[in-house]
């Protein structure tokens, strides 16, 4: 949930209610901080984003510092925790990230760069990750 105070990450559905939420968000901080946060979209299955958002997607461009659509992982739908997973994945090298999950890492790991991190973060404690900005990618956030 959107607060109004300033993110580094908006994490949204693949949905065009969320995707319009997450517009106005992005505007609200950038006319009160000046930075564009980067957009990560989360898919609802394998098929990735429809035309209808894809279109929408390209619309919030202007309004971002990226946009990355965030890989569906199957096996998460039946863990209690998936978030447990995602805190770990940017600390193993990719060579050793299950082979379900490293799409998802390597998207974890351009949010990174394009927010200028090094990919090799340490993965925050679970009651920290929780209060990220963004809640779900596991990294720091930038000093204004």
């Amino acid at each position: 949930m959107f607060v109004g105070r300033p993110v580094d990450v908006l994490v949204c559905r693949a949905t065009g209610d969320s995707l319009v939420r997450a517009g106005r968000a992005a505007q609200l901080i950038i006319s009160t901080s000046g930075i564009r946060p980067v957009l990560a979209v989360t898919s609802a299955d394998t098929s990735g984003p429809s035309r209808p958002v894809s279109a929408r997607l390209r619309l919030l461009e202007p309004h971002t510092a990226a946009i990355v659509v965030l890989p569906y992982v199957r096996r998460w739908r039946d863990l209690t925790s998936p978030l447990d997973e995602v805190r770990g994945l940017l600390a193993v090298p990719r060579g050793e990230v299950p082979r379900a999950l490293r799409r998802y890492a390597d998207v974890a790991r351009d949010v990174c760069a394009v927010l200028g991190l090094s990919p090799d973060v340490q993965p925050l404690a679970p009651h920290r990750a929780a209060s990220i900005r963004s809640g779900l990618v596991p990294i720091p956030t930038r000093s204004p």
